[in-house]
């Protein structure tokens, strides 16, 4: 009885055993369960933030919006993923903590994003580099992969815990089995049972892994960036679809394994290794790096790398990630710029050597001309006839004609050879004296000028002065016939709102100088051609003059970077708006 009893005690004891021990496997399978969900979901945040990422430079780039439908629907995941993560660690306090911190940065870094866009939109290329370049976006994606990684940690760590609890549970009931032999059928068939469910699960887990293994190489491959993935030796773990282009790899083949030795030639590869070894030596990324392409890449000649450490679960570097983008374009559009620059340059040049000849050896003959003619009017009149003395008449008109020209075409070259640095200028100070050197004029045309308070501005103070005086003396010399002219001189204040001023961005203080009178005014359609070197509205019989006054305004406002626009209606007068910067970056007290 004693034998039956402990026998039966022992077969309640095994079967309690083996209900514990079954019920601590299918709790355990029940948190392996939802940290494979959980690192499923956040293998999904890092998915859908890449494919954002790509999307962004996608558009950033090329600045074509078929690329924004991607990353909308990008950040929509990332946002329904975030969510399912909030509610799968809701009973894990340090892990919710990490849900809630992740927010934050998924939304500063939406933020950025969005910012870089409107960039894109609103300023073009330039205005999304300057904000793409600055360190802060880059800063915030490190803090979302170093806050992922740690989440990540967590989890396989809770995970390997779990594992050493479902070992410990089934060498306990693998050693109550071996002793009970009695019931070694029953322990065998639930353990057979317990394995059999352990190997599908893992079976559906290496299957998801694959899965989602598959998916980021088809994302990583509909990128035009070259992609790829190097072990703590250099050697290539993987690449997109744009890299084996680059490096002519047909297609079916691979770089898996191969080092830059294996495909470049040797002055490429020693300096892509060393700046390989820096990255996996001292952590320390690689940003921006422009290099040549290799000699046999296809439409491919400058690239700009940026290498980064991969890390794993501990902080240990275990190999590199590295970016490198097609920069050809912006290469050759910056040499375009240099050469346009260096003719721009020999171009002034040629302006002041015109400058040079126009104030000696062209003004010496006039000088001569007109003298000559003045002798033989003095000396010979009496003895020309009435045809003759016409004929020199016209000589001396056309000879004082051409010395105002060349007089007029030499300010005009002087405005960038002979400019001055800017200093504050006080603009009200300045309009008195070419007032006061107007006077006559002013007198001669019955006119009147009214002039409100002008402000303190940095420019140059001769050609203020220079601007002021064409301005002033256009204004008196398009009058109507027997009409008094009414000159008014205003100016505000302003702040710049865009980048309409070449001189000034939004925010910038400007000031907005304007012209107006009563004279004849011109057809709108005139309003930029009179700007233009020796464009005439009308004949030198109506109104004298070389049609150069005008552009000389036009040229010194640009070196101020500024503006001068005309605003007219025939017959009813004209308003030139001067519009310049109030302060200039170079400025001598």
């Amino acid at each position: 009885m004693l034998g039956i009893g402990f026998a039966l005690a022992m077969l309640v004891a095994i079967a309690f055993l083996a209900w514990r021990s079954t019920q601590g496997f299918l709790a355990t399978a029940a948190e392996v369960a939802i940290s494979r969900e959980i690192l499923e979901t956040e293998e999904k945040v890092l998915r859908h933030l890449m494919e954002m990422e790509s999307a962004r430079r996608g558009y950033l780039f090329t600045g074509e919006e078929r690329h924004l439908p991607g990353y909308e629907q990008a950040r929509a995941l990332v946002w329904e993923n975030y969510r399912l993560l909030l509610r799968l660690t809701f009973e894990d306090e340090l892990q919710h903590s990490r849900v809630t911190e992740l927010r934050a940065l998924l939304e500063e870094n939406a933020t950025r994003a969005s910012e870089e866009i409107t960039a894109r939109k609103e300023r073009g290329f330039a205005g999304a580099l300057e904000l793409f370049r600055k360190p802060e976006s880059d800063n915030v994606r490190e803090r979302i992969y170093a806050l992922v990684a740690s989440f990540d940690d967590h989890e396989r760590r809770q995970l390997s815990m779990r594992a050493e609890v479902t070992r410990f549970i089934g060498s306990a009931t693998t050693l109550v089995i071996v002793v009970a032999t009695s019931i070694t059928f029953v322990a065998l068939v639930a353990a057979t049972w317990n394995v059999f469910r352990d190997i599908g699960a893992r079976r559906r887990a290496e299957k998801a892994l694959a899965e989602q293994a598959n998916l980021l190489t088809s994302v990583i491959d509909t990128m035009p960036d070259h992609v790829y993935l190097k072990d703590a030796k250099g050697r290539y773990m993987l690449d997109n679809r744009a890299h084996r282009h680059y490096l002519g790899v047909h297609q079916g083949e691979t770089v898996e394994g191969k080092t830059v030795w294996d495909l470049f030639p040797r002055e490429i590869a020693e300096r892509y290794a060393a700046d390989d070894e820096h990255v996996l030596k001292t952590g320390a990324p690689v940003r921006n790096r422009e290099e040549p392409a290799r000699p046999a890449a296809p439409n491919v000649d400058w690239l700009a790398t940026t290498k980064m450490p991969l890390r794993d679960g501990s902080g240990r570097i275990i190999g590199l990630v590295g970016v490198s983008t097609d920069i050809t374009q912006r290469k050759l559009d910056e040499e375009k710029l240099r050469q346009f620059a260096a003719q721009l340059e020999r171009s002034n040049a040629e302006l002041a050597s015109f400058a040079s000849v126009a104030s000696h050896d062209l003004q010496e003959p006039l000088r001569k001309i007109q003298a000559f003619g003045n002798r033989l009017k003095a000396k010979c009149s009496a003895q020309l006839s009435e045809q003759g003395l016409d004929y020199l008449a016209r000589m001396e008109n056309a000879a004082s004609r051409m010395q105002t020209l060349i007089q007029d075409l030499l300010q005009l070259s002087r405005i960038t050879s002979r400019a001055q640095p800017f200093k504050p200028c006080d603009l009200g100070q300045i309009v008195h004296e070419v007032l006061g050197d107007l006077e006559v004029r002013v007198e001669q045309a019955g006119g009147t000028i009214e002039l409100d308070p002008l402000p303190t501005i940095d420019a140059d103070p001769l050609q203020m002065r220079q601007l002021f005086q064409n301005l002033i003396t256009n204004a008196l010399k398009f009058q109507k016939p027997g009409v008094a002219a009414e000159v008014r001189i205003s100016a505000e204040e302003l702040v710049a709102t865009d980048y309409s001023i070449p001189g000034a961005k939004p925010g910038d203080p400007l000031c907005q100088i304007s012209f107006t009178d009563n004279g004849i005014g011109f057809d709108v359609k005139f309003a930029e051609q009179i700007f233009a070197v020796f464009q005439r509205l009308h004949t030198k019989q109506e109104y004298d003059g070389t049609g150069i006054g005008l552009a000389v305004c036009r040229k010194i406002t640009d070196r101020h970077g500024g503006t001068i626009v005309a605003q007219s209606v025939e017959g009813q007068g004209a308003t030139f708006i001067v519009t310049l910067p109030a302060k200039q970056p170079i400025v001598n007290s």
